[in-house]
């Protein structure tokens, strides 16, 4: 879809739709941030694909995001091995970061997001993962997503074992009928919502 149009219009589209998405998330209460992110974890916890898995990746959840600790809790309760992200700023990239539990000390990294302290880090390869719950603004249905645009989480996405799956999680308003996309932007296989778990049809292990 993006690939025939002119990257700086689609720049500034995405800006224009990040811009709306941040001012509606900001919008929400406590009480609905909590409420919301307990429904999308609990539809997470369905996924086949979370049932699945054994190598998990989460982002730490910003106060404005959809919240990630629940999903991570539960990882662990299931005995599954979970990674976060460490912010290579030099390299332009998300390191993959092994934690033993929640209780390790954190530290506030680059954009204010939350990362193990240096005790805690056992950096480990992307190709260890079996999934990736990633962050966004915005998704569509047929798996775009837009993120903060830096491009942190398309590059990592990109060296992930091509059987790895790729979920979006994001509050309804958040899903659009059709986003911008270039082709260096990675789509998701599945959106979740605190009302509707998508899955993006047309993408290797969407069936399921």
């Amino acid at each position: 879809m993006g690939s025939a149009v002119q990257p700086e219009l689609v720049a500034r589209a995405k800006a224009v739709i990040r811009e709306k998405m941040i001012r509606m998330r900001d919008g929400l209460n406590d009480f609905e941030r909590i409420e919301k992110s307990r429904q999308i974890a609990r539809r997470l916890f369905e996924l086949e694909a979370f049932r699945k898995s054994e190598a998990i990746f989460f982002f730490l959840s910003l106060l404005e995001e959809v919240q990630t600790g629940d999903m991570i809790r539960e990882a662990f309760r299931l005995n599954k091995e979970v990674f976060v992200p460490l912010v290579d700023k030099e390299e332009g990239r998300l390191q993959v970061a092994r934690i033993p539990h929640l209780e390790i000390e954190f530290v506030r990294g680059e954009y204010g997001v939350q990362e193990p302290a240096p005790q805690w880090r056992e950096i480990s390869s992307p190709s260890r993962l079996d999934l990736v719950v990633a962050p966004g603004l915005a998704f569509d249905s047929s798996g775009g997503r837009i993120g903060y645009g830096v491009g942190y989480y398309d590059r990592l996405l990109k060296r992930i074992p091509a059987e790895a799956v790729r979920v979006g999680i994001g509050f309804d308003f958040q899903v659009l009928d059709s986003i911008p996309r270039m082709d260096f932007d990675m789509p998701v296989q599945f959106v979740i919502t605190e009302t509707q778990s998508l899955t993006c049809l047309g993408l290797p292990g969407a069936e399921g």
